[in-house]
This record gives C-alpha cells, structure tokens and sequence, in this order.
C-alpha cells in the first residue's frame, strides 16, 4: 500500500462529500443494476466484433463488473488511486499533516468524480484466481440521472454506456503491459524534480487558482505553473495514451449502428449537448478535478481513431496496442498520418 498520503481518510471524506441519487424503488433499481450487468456483458460482444479483438475480448469477458452506488464508486476510485500511485510521496516528502491533507483533497476528488463519472475502468484491480485483472465499475444513480435528462430508451441507453468501458477492458486485455505502463509514467511523474519543489510549486498553482475562471484557463488541461517541464514531458505521453484509449472506446460506442442501438443517432448528439451545457462555475470545477481534460481527451482521440480507421482499419489500428512504442505522441495525436507513417 502506497505511504504518506491516508487513503483511509480520502475514503471516508469522499462519503461525506457524495450526495444521494435520483429517487428510486427497489425494484426499478434491481432491474436497473440487473439490466446494467446483462449489458455490460453483450458490449463485450460487440466490442470484438467491431474492432476484431476477439481473443481480448474472451479474456475481458472472464473480469469483474461491479454496478455500484456512489458510494460504491468513491471506495473503488480510492483503491484504484492507491494502486496507480505505489511509490507516492512518503512522509519524508509531505509530512503526517500533508499525508492528511492530500487524503482530504483525494477525498473531495473522488466526491466530485461521484457526482459526474458514469462508468470507469480500473486497470490496476486484482481480483481472485482466474480471473483477468481490471474491474468495469458502472455507477448506476448517475446512469439514472442521464438516462432521464436525456429521456433516452433505458436499453439502448445502457448497452450505449457499458461499450465504452467494455471497450476500455478490451484494450487492457489486448496490451497486458499496458496497465504497468500507466502506472511506470506516473510514478516517473512523481519521481521528477520540480524547480521549486513540491511545495513551493503547489503554492504557486494555488495562487492562480483565479485564472481558472478565465476563458483561456478552460482550454488548458493543468493549471499554470503546477508541473516542471520534467513532469510537462512525461504527462504529454501519458496524455497521449490516454486519449488514443477515450477516443478509441468512443467512436465504439458510436460504431454499433441503429441494428443494436436503435436511438444512437439519437444518443449521441443529446449526450454531447449535455456535456457542453455547463456554466462557468461548473467548468472550472470540472477542470480542478480533471474532467474537462478528460473530455478534451474523448474529442482528440476521437478525431485520431477515426482518421487512423478511415486509412488502415482496425487492423492497423489495433497495432497501437501491441507495445509501448507503438501508442501515439502527444504531436502524433494532432497528426494520425505521422503515427500511421511511423508504425505501419
């Protein structure tokens, strides 16, 4: 278990900070979570059928869905926190009270993220024997929440959501190194001298924490002044990774056709707008957790994917997966012919 930073605390924090869901009755949530589990397993189906990742999706098939509450949710994003940062900063670097600290603010992260995230993929989840590693966690109150915002056909709405984190245990499956390599660059990351030091250079984000308010600051993924250019370099691959993954499962969800998901032309332009419809206060809120990054990287990844798809297949894109040094740059994400020229 990852020192210095107390998890225990994050958890208990995230609790506190997570608010309750849509109002439900026992039995719509059981058909609900049942429908959900059913969904998530036919995605798994169709994943390999789109992208021709077959065996992957076997494997995939053999991991762990779990439909949780947000509760649920906040203790499974804190274990899948703990498990991507093994060699975090220990008390020589933060402190007991900065070990405190950060599980507080690691609390109000997952707190935020509980509210919001429909689904997520944890690569870094070990379950028992024969089974594969990672774990689907589908949050079902949030799933609610939109299905109704959206007033979107429960089914085709839930086997719509379930493909992109299908998508994303697909990709796992497809690179076992992968899971390793995510965490290898971040703790690189973490390793990495900053000019000022950790503190010091916390501080100086905190200072411009006004700047987030700015129409400027709503592009940018991390807040000025928070990263070395050590840590700038190394966030750019990771960056780049992350959103060949978003993009990839993405443009899935979208690739089914109306013979599976009779209301995906439907779906897709109503979710996008739902994203979008967001206030300044939102936004920014967003962008301190993460998220509006995290969206940025759906749209690019998405724009890569389906050039890459439009030239090769998905046989030539499925090459992205077979070894580190074949995922995308952070450049080669703005520019899919120099990845094709590089690797095919």
């Amino acid at each position: 278990m990852a020192q210095g930073i107390n998890f225990v605390l994050a958890d208990r924090a995230g609790a506190l900070a997570a608010r309750p869901g849509p109002e439900i009755t026992p039995a719509e949530g059981l058909h609900l979570v049942s429908d959900l589990r059913k969904q998530a397993a036919n995605a798994l189906g169709y994943v390999a059928e789109i992208t021709g990742l077959a065996d992957a999706a076997a494997r995939a098939a053999t991991g762990t869905v779990a439909v949780v509450d947000r509760r649920g949710f906040i203790g499974g994003f804190v274990k899948m926190v703990n498990g991507l940062v093994v060699k975090a900063w220990d008390e020589d670097d933060i402190g007991w009270l900065g070990g405190q600290v950060a599980g507080l603010q690691l609390g109000a992260l997952a707190g935020v993220f509980a509210q919001r995230v429909l689904g997520q993929y944890d690569p870094f989840y070990r379950p028992g024997p024969g089974q594969t590693p990672g774990r689907i966690m589908l949050v079902a109150p949030n799933i609610l929440r939109f299905e109704r915002e959206l007033d979107a056909d429960p089914r085709d709405f839930h086997l719509w959501i379930t493909l992109h984190e299908a998508a994303h245990a697909v990709q796992f499956a497809a690179a076992p190194w992968l899971a390793d390599w995510v965490r290898d660059r971040f703790e690189e990351m973490m390793d990495a001298d900053t000019e000022d030091g950790r503190g010091g250079r916390l501080v100086a984000a905190a200072r411009r924490l006004p700047d987030l308010f700015s129409d400027q600051a709503m592009s940018d993924a991390v807040p000025p002044g928070l990263l070395s250019p050590t840590q700038a370099h190394v966030l750019a691959r990771i960056t780049g990774a992350m959103s060949l993954l978003e993009g990839h499962a993405d443009v899935i969800m979208d690739a089914v056709g109306p013979k599976v998901v009779k209301s995906v032309e439907q779906l897709r332009p109503r979710f996008d707008a739902r994203r979008a419809a967001r206030g300044r206060l939102e936004r920014a809120l967003r962008r301190l957790a993460g998220l509006e990054a995290k969206t940025a990287q759906y749209v690019q990844g998405a724009t890569f994917v389906r050039t890459v798809l439009a030239q090769c297949g998905h046989e030539g894109l499925n090459h992205a997966l077979a070894s580190a040094q074949n995922l995308p740059t952070a450049s080669e994400m703005e520019s899919p012919s120099a990845w094709v020229d590089r690797v095919l």
